[in-house]
């Protein structure tokens, strides 16, 4: 039994994590733009978004992480206005409303993260306390 993985096999799993890491991304710009009261949004506006916008944001940040320390913060910043530039147009919103939304985006997975997990303790506190 040979334990390494096909090359073909390799290559599927990593579609599907990008393909699932993308409409997941999709998920939390929707969830941003309704934060951010965008009128017109959409699932298949949100994975356009997201593919295009991080497209952009690769180049971006390509360009500006040559610069040791000041190019990084430069290439997050920059890469949060060209994806809400993107982001502007395909939502018919403006560009503040399209920054606010990518700003979400980008903030809401750890929140709610840290929530679960505040919830996993709380619902496993309770139980230690039934039990005891």
């Amino acid at each position: 039994m040979n334990p390494v993985i096909p090359l073909e096999t390799a290559l599927a799993l990593l579609a599907i994590g990008m393909l699932a890491l993308l409409f997941l991304s999709a998920v939390f710009l929707l969830w941003g733009a309704r934060l951010a009261g965008i009128e017109r949004r959409s699932f298949g506006r949100a994975v356009g978004t997201i593919f295009l916008g991080h497209l952009a944001w690769i180049a971006v940040i390509a360009t500006f992480n040559a610069a040791p320390i000041v190019g990084t913060g430069a290439g997050l910043l920059l890469g949060f206005c060209v994806s809400a530039a993107v982001m502007a147009p395909i939502f018919n919103t403006t560009f503040g409303k399209a920054l606010a939304a990518n700003v979400l985006a980008w903030l809401l997975p750890p929140v709610l993260l840290a929530g679960l997990v505040l919830l996993g303790f709380a619902v496993f506190g309770a139980f230690i306390l039934f039990l005891a």
